[in-house]
């Protein structure tokens, strides 16, 4: 059996490349990895067309759907199908994180405080600017190689 060490890479749809591009890398402070199948007969052939964003280790990748995109309407704040995407950061940069939301003007529900035997300490909802839905937390638990572990 192989084992996995962490995540590669994820991908998410999002409505507006470049849009997305900056929003990621203004609030969680990420950087333009890679542009792929930017070419419009690679597009037209049916290749994904995407941009990766690289956060630490992990590498976030931004493509542009075949087809539309449904989103939830605005008063919904839990995603396309409610599908969420889920980010750690520490609880030292957490209150970093709220205020450049704040600056960038994004709406965002939180902190919310999760009950106290939840291995999350507190968390933030917001959207990206394609509507998908994104939590931003601190965790109570220790995470040593992929593992959550009782810091109790």
């Amino acid at each position: 059996m192989a084992k996995i060490e962490s995540i590669s890479h994820s991908g998410i749809n999002v409505v507006d490349l470049k849009e997305a591009e900056e929003f990621y890398a203004s609030i969680f402070g990420g950087l333009i990895a890679h542009r792929i199948n930017f070419n419009t007969d690679d597009a037209q052939s049916g290749r994904a067309v995407h941009s990766d964003i690289a956060l630490n280790d992990w590498l976030f990748a931004m493509c542009l759907p075949r087809g539309e995109l449904p989103m939830p309407p605005d008063e919904q704040l839990r995603g396309t199908n409610g599908f969420r995407h889920g980010f750690h950061i520490t609880r030292e940069a957490f209150g970093q994180l709220i205020g450049r939301l704040q600056r960038q003007e994004v709406p965002f529900e939180g902190p919310r405080a999760h009950p106290d035997n939840s291995p999350l300490g507190e968390s933030v909802y917001f959207k990206d600017p394609g509507g998908n839905f994104l939590e931003v937390c601190w965790r109570r638990d220790v995470v040593r190689g992929g593992v959550a572990l009782d810091a109790g």
